[in-house]
């Protein structure tokens, strides 16, 4: 157990690479995967209010916390490295499925999970992240170059060009859980982090990803309307990347960090989202 929290902290390994997560409650499960800045505890509010009926898990994605951090851009793709570490949360969880929730970085690599390997995820909840075709499209756009100047920050510098943990935490209001996430990166590496930038965005011209399976899980995306980091119009196309049901909601009053800004209202869509049998999805015919 944490001290802090009294979530379970456990661990799963990736090969050689070890990763961090917290778990809690039993029942249905639900897999949590943050962005950047973020850690696995960044999703506290929806693990407490979701434990009494699910079983709920969030890992520190490799290069963050407590996971490890190998050396090497290389580390850092998407395909295999990144959704392979979800797998081996669940292998190591004995799931063969759960309910994916993913926040930024971790909505990236929840919509390759749920288009490479379709039969792990039950439901797919997204926030704050299009579809991968249209977040690379939409960086190509040069009229989103106000969106997208730190990806190419991050892409062109090295590590200096991260800011030191307290100010990458600024953006969480409560203070204890402020300071946690201040915590959780001194113990992340910051050539990790840049890694998920340089590893799966192209520098230069950005071209069309091409032809990608079709999502089948029932598919909740949630952003808001006011995101410095991501502008709405990358959301227009998500319809058509999905083969089951799917729901865009527009936080009007949000930002980028929707977890956290409207947590109750993130939550209970959430839940009432993966609560739902996936008979009451999917239409017949």
């Amino acid at each position: 157990m944490t001290s802090e929290t009294g979530f379970e902290s456990r661990f799963a390994s990736n090969r050689n690479v070890k990763l961090h997560y917290v778990a809690a409650g039993s029942g249905p499960p639900i897999l949590f995967l943050h962005g950047l800045p973020d850690h696995g505890l960044g999703w506290r509010r929806q693990i407490e209010a979701l434990r009494g009926s699910f079983r709920v898990l969030a890992p520190d994605l490799r290069g963050f916390g407590r996971s490890d951090a190998p050396r090497g851009h290389a580390h850092y793709t998407l395909l295999p490295h990144l959704v392979e570490d979800v797998l081996s949360v669940l292998v190591a969880e004995q799931l063969s499925q759960a309910s994916i929730v993913g926040h930024d970085w971790g909505g990236t690599i929840a919509w390759w999970l749920a288009m490479r390997i379709p039969q792990v995820v039950r439901h797919l909840v997204v926030l704050s992240s299009p579809h991968p075709r249209n977040y690379l499209r939409a960086i190509a756009d040069p009229a989103n170059t106000r969106y997208f100047a730190y990806v190419r920050r991050f892409q062109e510098a090295g590590a200096s060009a991260m800011p030191a943990p307290e100010e990458l935490a600024g953006w969480v209001a409560d203070e204890a859980d402020r300071q946690a996430l201040a915590a959780s990166l001194r113990h992340s590496d910051p050539e990790a982090m840049l890694g998920y930038y340089r590893a799966n965005i192209p520098l230069g011209r950005v071209p069309d990803i091409g032809q990608l399976p079709l999502v089948k899980a029932p598919t909740l995306v949630m952003f808001g309307a006011h995101d410095p980091y991501v502008p709405a119009s990358a959301f227009e196309g998500t319809f058509r990347e999905v083969d089951n049901i799917s729901s865009v909601v527009a936080l009007p009053d949000a930002g980028h960090f929707i977890h956290h800004e409207a947590a109750t209202f993130v939550t209970r869509e959430i839940e009432g989202w993966v609560s739902r049998p996936l008979s009451s999805f999917r239409v017949a015919g």
